[in-house]
């Protein structure tokens, strides 16, 4: 993903975090299950959606991305915040020299989850005490309204959206009978204006030519939030935590 996050796709991430429940949600199933843990390895840290309150709750983390642009981010809210415990590490995953850990987390990397035996391996390999992988919940969630976007745009549907199930199978085949908890939350994408907004999809679609602007403009108008000074793109998702125990579960061969 490292070519995926330039620092304006990087920037409006991080600016979302400000208008999401993800982080308290997540962490309400996690905390609770390695409650003996004191280190965590958060694979994908991205700008430290975990990583910076699983310091704040007393954790100690190693936070390891490819994308510069995130752990840019990353080191200055540590700085800015001035918070203690968080090891920012810029490097694929697999290219990284990382030692053990009382746990690990990957959240929402879909990367590293595309042909999940081998990854699923060496991250239950690296945990002392448990593994935590949250990953999107249903196969028909919808992604930046683009169920709606896509035929309006381009005439045609949006497909199905990898979902936790291959990666539970995996498991399964493994030896590993991860518990799974569903969790709900808000993920909302604040922007200044509705030509950022624009600026925005068409980042995130690909869209380089300004012929779909006159549609986008009119579907954004319509769907967009008024609130407290900016406009609001509100998203409700659904997310699966896979976790297990070490000596729990029967280990990864």
């Amino acid at each position: 993903m490292q070519g995926f996050w330039n620092r304006l796709k990087a920037n409006w991430y991080r600016r979302g975090l400000d208008y999401t429940d993800f982080p308290e949600k997540a962490l309400s199933v996690i905390l609770p299950r390695a409650e003996d843990a004191k280190t965590f390895l958060d694979i994908g840290a991205g700008c430290g959606t975990l990583a910076l309150p699983l310091a704040k709750a007393g954790k100690t983390v190693t936070a390891i991305d490819s994308s510069e642009a995130m752990i840019e981010i990353l080191r200055e809210d540590i700085s800015r915040e001035k918070i203690k415990g968080v090891r920012p590490v810029l490097s694929e995953w697999g290219k990284a020299e990382v030692k053990s850990h009382d746990a690990v987390i990957c959240a929402n990397v879909p990367t590293l989850l595309s042909e999940p035996e081998e990854n699923l391996k060496e991250m239950d390999r690296l945990a002392r005490k448990a593994v935590f992988i949250i990953e999107n919940a249903d196969p028909m969630a919808d992604k930046f309204y683009y169920r709606e976007l896509y035929p309006l745009l381009f005439n045609k549907p949006f497909g199905e959206r990898a979902d936790y199930f291959k990666t539970y199978s995996a498991l399964h085949s493994l030896g590993i009978f991860a518990n799974v908890e569903i969790i709900e939350y808000d993920f909302d994408q604040p922007f200044e204006s509705l030509d950022e907004a624009i600026e925005f999809w068409k980042e995130y679609i690909g869209i380089v030519t300004e012929e779909h602007d006159r549609k986008l403009r009119d579907y954004l108008g319509g769907k967009l939030v008024k609130r407290k000074g900016v406009l609001l793109a509100k998203f409700r998702k659904r997310s699966a935590v896979m976790w297990w125990r070490k000596g729990t579960a029967r280990q990864a061969r």
